[in-house]
């Protein structure tokens, strides 16, 4: 984030990342034909229970990074939703990259505190109640089925490392930037 410090802003955090450009292949054969956001879980879509749960919140703008079937999640949505407006991006390497690159091409986009929401996740929308304000995370413990990125936390809840690790450095062009960048998973 440029031309803030988030530790002195203390006001509700009013934008929110997306990041939905995956393949959704661990929940195929629901998603051979839609994103993963559009799946329905007791019959309404992760992606409707998610803008439903940031427009309650007071949330006003929504960027979404789109991949794989970009366009359904647009048509789905499109430009505005209760009192939020919605932006997308489009990441062109969704097929080879992960949530770091689509966290990576929203760096412009976005220059105040946001939450972070992940496409695939349906919660319990007073969960949120807690990560309004800047500088916070939900973490779970790592359970069996889970795969990706997790975290340790130290005795006063706070995280202490990410893992795996080492991280893995891909060396790619990124679209927005067109030089070569490392980028740390």
């Amino acid at each position: 984030m440029q031309g803030q410090d988030p530790a002195n802003n203390h006001a509700q955090v009013r934008t929110a990342l997306l990041l939905a450009a995956g393949l959704g292949c661990r929940l195929a054969p629901m998603t051979d034909a839609l994103p993963k956001c559009l799946v329905s879980v007791g019959g309404v879509p992760i992606l409707e229970r998610l803008v439903r749960a940031l427009d309650t919140h007071g949330f006003d703008r929504l960027v979404i990074v789109t991949g794989y079937r970009a366009e359904t999640i647009r048509d789905y949505l499109g430009e505005r939703f209760g009192g939020i407006a919605i932006e997308y991006i489009l990441s062109p390497l969704f097929e080879t990259t992960n949530n770091i690159c689509s966290l990576w091409l929203a760096r412009y986009l976005i220059d105040e505190p946001f939450l972070l929401v992940e496409s695939d996740v349906v919660f319990d929308e007073q969960l949120l109640a807690p990560l309004l304000l800047p500088d916070r995370i939900a973490v779970s413990r790592q359970l069996p089925w889970m795969s990706g990125t997790t975290v340790t936390l130290d005795g006063e809840g706070k995280v202490n490392a990410f893992y795996p690790q080492p991280p893995l450095v891909i060396r790619t062009a990124l679209p927005d930037v067109g030089a070569v960048s490392s980028i740390m998973i």
